[in-house]
């Protein structure tokens, strides 16, 4: 049982208490009794101050002694050293990547890091040669030349150079757009991770090896399928945050983490697929049938299917504690889904459209 930490009153009355025992006798006879609750007397005085610093020192042994668990360590504290320990670095910020494609009126030569932008505050930077036919296109990778999410974009997107090249005439995203530029990682994000990694130790290729691994490489969600395609091979679904599709450069990027040697299995063939999104739509009533009420439904469905998985088992219990929750709403008929449904294994949950009935 933890110790309670007393308050700043509480110490200070201790510290009266203490004074209380202390007398003496003064140079004219009189004895002198240290009453600390004497109003306005020095002794109470310093002993508010006692009791002041006394509580600071409790909470500071307090918190550095919640720093030395993972549980409730912070990264302003000990939670770097935990990550250090296990072997679980902080993934940090990430720019946004991709393919753009160029198309050229004669023969050009795209240089390594030539620079693209759309309103010039935002750029990305080619990250391999391009070679480019008269009159046709190619695909060129790129990367944001910032981490964060400003250097995300979608598919179809116009850019422009930075430095004109003559034979260049127009340069567009593909149809994945610019994904995978995040902020550095939470706070709660990285404690799970080093969580996770103490829970279950590299065990030479087990599921939770590569979850571990996908989930490092920036995955939000994974599920790992024994014998994806035949003996010997593992499918690794993965989605993003959101949950989002990965584009083919975000898939890349953690088959090309995944594939190092220094991690997989060297017997071991691992293919990294992204996973597919799978709305849910339903047909229900509610009473009061208002526009808040509506949005106050919709909103908890969704953040029920944000927290379910990739495979999941989606359970009408958990939908019908979704509309519950919503305080406002009396009554109401759930009319679809009947039952739970089972997603395939690379299918991921996403909210789709809500058929509105009227209340009967």
């Amino acid at each position: 049982m933890p110790a309670a930490i007393p308050t700043p009153e509480q110490l200070a009355q201790r510290f009266a208490s203490g004074l209380a025992t202390i007398s003496f006798t003064a140079s004219d006879g009189t004895q002198v009794v240290l009453d600390a609750n004497a109003p306005g007397s020095l002794e109470q005085v310093l002993s508010i101050v006692a009791g002041l610093a006394g509580a600071e020192q409790y909470r500071y042994m307090r918190d550095w002694l919640l720093e030395l668990m993972v549980t409730t360590a912070t990264v302003d504290g000990l939670l770097p050293d935990h990550g250090t320990e296990w072997g679980v670095p902080r993934n940090p910020a990430t720019a946004a990547i991709g393919n753009v494609v160029v198309t050229c009126s004669q023969a050009e030569v795209i240089p390594i890091g030539t620079l693209l932008t759309v309103d010039g505050s935002i750029q990305w930077a080619t990250t391999a040669e391009g070679n480019i036919a008269a009159g046709a296109s190619g695909s060129i990778p790129v990367q944001a030349t910032a981490t964060g999410t400003t250097g995300n974009v979608g598919g179809g997107i116009t850019l422009t150079l930075v430095s004109p090249i003559a034979g260049v005439t127009s340069v567009v995203t593909d149809s994945d757009g610019l994904a995978g530029g995040a902020a550095i990682e939470g706070q709660e994000s990285w404690r799970a991770r080093i969580l996770e990694k103490i829970r279950n130790p590299p065990a030479g290729g087990s599921v939770t090896d590569y979850e571990g691994w996908a989930e490092d490489a920036g995955a939000a969600y994974v599920n790992v399928v024994r014998g994806w395609v035949g003996l010997g091979t593992v499918g690794i679904i993965v989605a993003m945050a959101g949950p989002s599709v990965p584009t083919s450069a975000e898939v890349a990027a953690i088959q090309s983490y995944i594939d190092d040697p220094t991690r997989r299995p060297a017997r071991a063939n691992a293919y990294v697929v992204p996973a597919q999104l799978a709305p849910q739509n339903l047909t229900l009533s509610i009473t009061p049938d208002t526009q808040q009420n509506r949005d106050q439904v919709q909103t908890a469905i969704a953040a029920y299917y944000a927290t379910t998985d990739i495979a999941a088992k989606l359970l009408v219990a958990r939908i019908d504690a979704a509309i519950a929750s919503v305080t406002s709403v009396t009554s109401y008929i759930l009319s679809a889904p009947t039952a739970d449904v089972q997603l395939a294994d690379n299918q991921i949950a996403t909210l789709g459209t809500i058929t509105w009935q009227a209340s009967s």
